[in-house]
């Protein structure tokens, strides 16, 4: 029967109903108060999705199910904003009605395309990946709370970050014409944009403040979707029972931090939820995972390019995640492609040698991060590890890594760690499934990929060096374990299900429904306070106490138009607390962070534009005043209490707005001063 032919079947529409009521939950939550305009676009956004994924399903001939088709109409309408805001200057409006339209109209070509019937077992599967994400987000869907006075932020402190990309994304202009929004007339920064598409959407039709949206909306929807992709995974491997655990595997068990085996640093659930890009781009890189394992089974080449061309657009959800799936997914590709002779091997070789060959002419040419496969990272990186292990309960494993030289002869102890630090419980499940599938001689192509996976991840934690991306120089040393813990993990749980259960009679849908809810204690006990990190020196990094008055401030200028002006702290906003809250771009911002991170930026014109904010600074006069504020376009100035200025009396004295010795400047209005 015609999925799109015939009525939307009843445990579907149940699904989506859940998802909505969720969705809505979080942001209403998040918000402080009901909106109906986002509670519409939420109503209808699980629609959307599906709808678009069934019709590339159906494009491609691909026989699906309901988490398939979801993910890869997360994906497709994601990428398809993005690109919106890349390349066309006019309102995300344009791009919504365009889909509400193609949604609607282009299933009806495809009368045929058939979709399974959602299941019991897969309408669980969407309830327990919604409750289990609320959970784990449970500080993010109640961010903040009022002590003293002041306001405590409890997520992680980049999610001012976060807010400031889905605030650029909201009005006509791209990305970039926006530019750099931290330095005004810089560059706009290449970014993995993806992820924030429909939180922006969600933004612009709700007219949602942007940090409630990321904390409220993008976190938590992230953390969903990864949940169902880990379902997904295992149902389209071995079937629904395997689907379900790997789920409970990647998403109710707890990983190595939280068992107190592993190093702080490498907390599964810390980074996924203090970084949620990382969700998306695992759930698009499983998915694509899905397309190969599909075509590979049916000999279908055109699902495995699909694979390939989902996996490729991992890069625009997380880019530690594509360094680390994509090689193991185009290789895949490469074995998996029918019809399968050991030429193919030879194939696979040259492709790894061409792409080494073209990552050395990059970092030749300086294009990209530089990032240099050496195996010169191991060292330092171990060295930071240990630092970061001090007062710990990991401390003693770590100190003969505070030696200038712990390699080659600590090697096999940092494997060790690595594997315990990455995989958690999964370090000791997976070989053992391994060695259960080798004795048993049922060696499976799940596990090929788990090990293939672990290769990957040791070949860039002890092989890469320290990359020159925008953030911090162990990134693609670290971020990328968070994708071998989640699909070494899905594939070991759902494999060991495989095997447990065999030809045996599947227990009743309330039983499984009652262990899950049992299992629902472990994201609601370690999911508060699960963005504190747990090493010394990263208390200032979320629970930030932040004065009522910078904050009122901040909503001010965000309830003030134009949307496009410019706004200045006196202290550069080295949180980027009036960026994230108030929405607008700054002409300096986080000067600290960005001579640290980019080289780009400490090779840039960086101090002439200090030079024109010094002088604004410093002006004690009104021609010297005019002519510093046309000079940088500020529009408005926020003075931290006890900041002192010489400007002319008529001016300084009468700021716009003021809240708790905090005050708002409106510096345009000096033109209209006569001195």
């Amino acid at each position: 029967m015609s999925t799109f032919a015939r009525a939307i079947d009843r445990r579907c529409l149940l699904a989506c109903i859940a998802i909505s009521t969720f969705l809505v939950a979080w942001i209403t939550l998040a918000s402080g108060s009901f909106n109906l305009r986002s509670a519409v676009f939420l109503l209808v956004l699980p629609w959307v999705l599906l709808r678009t994924g069934g019709i590339v399903t159906a494009a491609l001939r691909l026989p699906s199910f309901f988490a398939l088709d979801f993910l890869l109409g997360v994906a497709v309408v994601s990428v398809g904003v993005m690109a919106w805001k890349i390349f066309v200057p006019f309102s995300l409006w344009v791009p919504l009605i365009i889909l509400l339209i193609a949604v609607a109209g282009i299933p009806k070509l495809f009368p045929h395309h058939q979709r399974d019937p959602l299941s019991a077992l897969g309408l669980l599967s969407v309830i327990a990946s919604l409750a289990a994400a609320t959970a784990w987000c449970q500080d993010l869907i109640l961010p903040t709370s009022s002590v003293q006075g002041d306001i405590v932020f409890k997520p992680w402190k980049d999610f001012f970050f976060h807010a400031t990309i889905v605030a650029r994304s909201v009005g006509d202009q791209t990305l970039y014409q926006v530019g750099n929004f931290e330095w005004k007339g810089f560059p706009a920064i290449i970014y993995h944009y993806a992820s924030y598409s429909l939180a922006s959407c969600l933004a612009k039709v709700g007219h949602l403040p942007a940090y409630d949206t990321v904390v409220g909306f993008w976190a938590p929807f992230g953390s969903f979707v990864t949940g169902l992709a880990s379902y997904a995974l295992g149902r389209a491997i071995w079937g629904q029972g395997a689907g379900l655990a790997a789920f409970v595997a990647t998403s109710l068990i707890p990983d190595g931090v939280m068992l107190t085996i592993a190093h702080p640093y490498y907390g599964y659930f810390w980074l996924q939820h203090i970084a949620p890009g990382g969700l998306y781009g695992v759930a698009i890189a499983g998915t694509a995972l899905i397309l190969i394992i599909q075509g590979m089974r049916e000999g279908r080449r055109v699902w495995i390019v699909s694979g390939v061309v989902v996996g490729a657009l991992v890069a625009f959800f997380k880019v530690h995640i594509f360094a680390a799936a994509f090689p193991l997914l185009f290789s895949f590709a490469i074995l998996a492609w029918p019809p399968r002779k050991r030429l193919q091997w030879l194939v696979l070789g040259v492709c790894v040698a061409a792409g080494a060959a073209l990552l050395t002419l990059a970092n030749y040419l300086h294009v990209g991060p530089d990032v240099y496969f050496d195996f010169s990272g191991g060292a330092w990186y171990w060295k930071i590890l240990a630092n970061w292990a001090r007062g710990t309960h990991v401390e003693s494993w770590y100190q003969i890594f505070r030696t200038a030289n712990p390699f080659p002869s600590h090697l096999a102890q940092a494997i060790g760690l690595l594997l315990v630090n990455a995989l958690g419980i999964f370090a000791l499940v997976a070989p053992l499934v391994w060695l259960l599938a080798v004795w048993c001689k049922t060696w499976q192509v799940s596990e090929s990929i788990s090990v293939a996976t672990i290769a990957i991840l040791l070949l860039m934690t002890f092989g890469l060096s320290g990359n020159a991306m925008l953030g911090n120089p162990d990134e693609l040393i670290h971020r990328p374990f968070v994708w071998a813990y989640w699909l070494v993990g899905s594939l070991a749980a759902g494999r060991l299900f495989s095997m447990a259960a065999g030809r045996r009679p599947q227990p009743p849908i309330w039983a499984v429904a009652v262990g899950i809810l049992a299992l629902m204690i472990v994201p609601i006990w370690y999911g508060s306070g699960l963005d504190r990190a747990k090493w010394s020196g990263t208390g200032a990094f979320s629970s930030l106490r932040v004065d009522r008055g910078l904050v009122d401030c901040a909503h001010y200028i965000r309830g003030q138009l134009p949307t496009n002006a410019v706004a200045q702290d006196s202290r550069l906003d080295e949180l980027l607390i009036l960026g994230g809250l108030g929405e607008r771009r700054s002409f300096a911002a986080r000067p600290k962070l960005w001579m640290r991170a980019s080289k780009a930026f400490r090779e840039s014109p960086y101090q002439e534009q200090l030079r024109r904010l010094q002088s604004l600074q410093q002006a004690t006069n009104l021609p010297d005043l005019q002519r510093s504020v046309h000079e940088t376009g500020i529009r408005w100035y926020v003075v931290h209490p006890g900041d002192s200025y010489a400007w002319p009396t008529e001016f300084r004295d009468h700021p716009l707005f003021e809240s708790n010795g905090y005050k708002v400047y409106d510096m345009q209005r000096c033109f209209d001063l006569r001195g």
